[in-house]
């Protein structure tokens, strides 16, 4: 049997029996001999095992390259006191633009979307009825200025019945008739004529002056019916023109409510246009701030849609008086959207300048603010290594984020691969 040191074989002791055959002896040697060999095999084994184990295990792994990381300081600047606002935009106007006349839709001429001026059609209605109307109308204003002999142009108003040929030619007859009942009452005085001739002249006289005052309240009734027809004309045509619905200001349609075919009777709203320059944005300020608030305070926002751009605005009205229900103070901002970046329902966050003394904000460059779950960090340089602290951001100007955290001014900040450090890890500084 092997020893367990592994060392040279030593011979095995045998016991020797006497009285036994020579045939004996060579078989028990035989069997000696085999089961010394299987148990040598697994023994050999574990040596050369054991002498595999002992030698020292090679080092696979490389050394962990430091990565080369820019850095930038941290500085002091002094900016004036801030207040967060959030809220959504809103249209300068919104108008739901509805039909004024009845009438069949022949035509849609805008969508959702559509950028529209003011006076720009919308919708089209059929115009005939109101076409015919107005046909109507215009023939009764023409017969009663031919009735009052008036010129193109000219108005009813202050006109003189005198002036009129019916009523001139009464007048005329009125005068003839008294002037023949005077003599014929001189001649009556003297006793040239008798008492029937005069009485004939006194009632001829009387008719012609009835006639006179007829004709001049006909020609007063007559302007009246011109006054009349032409207000009907003029309602005539307004319904022929109120057949195209149009803008009423400058902006874009919202919502569009109605489709050619469909019979729209007056007040249908056939579309939502809104007035999208500028932008409010309603603020509502606590009572403590609001002594702070002025118009024309600029206020800076930004939106989910364009990440790291902001958007400025000002502030143009400040309510009356304060919400009993939560003690703020309704405040409206304006924000230009020349460009049509913005949208009225984007929900909107930032600051809003106030009144007072300014005071020493700590920024760093903005390439140096990572995240670390809902929190904002930043690396600062610690010899070769760099540490993480946790901040909350402000305001960006020129390049630079306000934080507040554990910082202060001179102190240097890794400015780029920061989604690649972590707190304690060596760095080398970038060339």
């Amino acid at each position: 049997m092997t020893h367990p040191s592994c060392g040279p074989e030593r011979p095995i002791a045998r016991r020797v029996f006497g009285a036994r055959s020579v045939a004996s002896n060579h078989s028990r040697a035989a069997l000696v001999a085999a089961l010394l060999a299987a148990l040598a095999v697994p023994t050999l084994t574990a040596c050369r095992n054991s002498d595999a184990g002992t030698q020292p295990a090679r080092d696979t792994a490389a050394p962990r390259e430091k990565p080369a990381v820019r850095f930038g300081k941290v500085t002091a600047r002094p900016l004036a006191k801030t207040l967060d606002v959030s809220g959504t935009l809103v249209a300068d106007e919104t108008s739901e633009v509805a039909t004024q006349v009845a009438g069949l839709v022949l035509s849609v001429a805008v969508d959702v979307g559509s950028r529209v001026k003011k006076g720009d059609p919308l919708v089209v209605l059929d115009a005939r009825n109101a076409a015919l109307q107005s046909q109507a109308a215009s023939a009764a204003v023409a017969q009663a200025r031919a009735k009052l002999a008036l010129q193109e142009g000219a108005s009813p108003k202050g006109i003189d019945p005198d002036q009129v040929p019916e009523v001139r030619a009464a007048k005329q007859s009125m005068e003839l008739a008294k002037s023949e009942a005077e003599r014929v009452k001189q001649l009556y005085d003297q006793g040239a004529v008798a008492q029937s001739t005069w009485d004939a002249a006194r009632t001829q006289a009387q008719n012609a002056a009835a006639q006179y005052d007829a004709a001049v309240n006909g020609i007063r009734a007559t302007v009246a019916a011109l006054t009349s027809a032409q207000a009907q004309a003029g309602l005539a045509s307004k319904s022929v023109a109120d057949t195209t619905v149009r803008a009423p200001f400058d902006g874009a349609v919202a919502e569009k409510r109605i489709s050619v075919g469909e019979f729209a009777g007056p007040g249908r709203v056939v579309a939502v246009v809104v007035r999208d320059n500028p932008l409010r944005l309603r603020i509502d300020v606590p009572e403590s701030d609001i002594a702070q608030i002025e118009v024309g305070k600029a206020v800076s926002v930004s939106v989910a849609a364009f990440p790291g751009r902001l958007f400025p605005g000002v502030v143009k009205r400040i309510g009356a008086s304060l919400k009993e229900s939560s003690r703020t103070l309704p405040v409206e901002a304006e924000f230009d959207n020349s460009e049509g970046k913005l949208r009225p329902g984007l929900f909107a966050q930032g600051q809003l300048a106030l009144t007072g003394e300014s005071r020493t904000a700590i920024l760093v460059p903005e390439a140096a603010v990572g995240t670390s779950g809902t929190s904002a960090r930043v690396f600062v340089r610690a010899g070769d290594r760099v540490t993480e602290r946790l901040v909350k951001t402000g305001r960006k100007i020129e390049g630079l984020v306000e934080v507040i955290g554990p910082l202060t001014e001179g102190e240097e900040v890794a400015i780029d691969k920061v989604d690649q450090l972590a707190d304690g890890i060596e760095v080398a500084a970038a060339q």
